[in-house]
């Protein structure tokens, strides 16, 4: 019973890690690259 419950309560939380992490490595990757220019002009 408990795993029904866990397993019905989780998919909300992974969508938004979903959602979340890749956002954040995209913004990571972005400001990186911003900060190569910079330092290289």
């Amino acid at each position: 019973m408990s795993d029904h419950h866990f397993e019905g309560h989780f998919p909300e939380e992974a969508e938004q890690n979903e959602i979340g992490g890749p956002v954040l490595v995209a913004l990571l990757i972005l400001g990186m690259i911003v900060l190569m220019i910079w330092a290289a002009s």
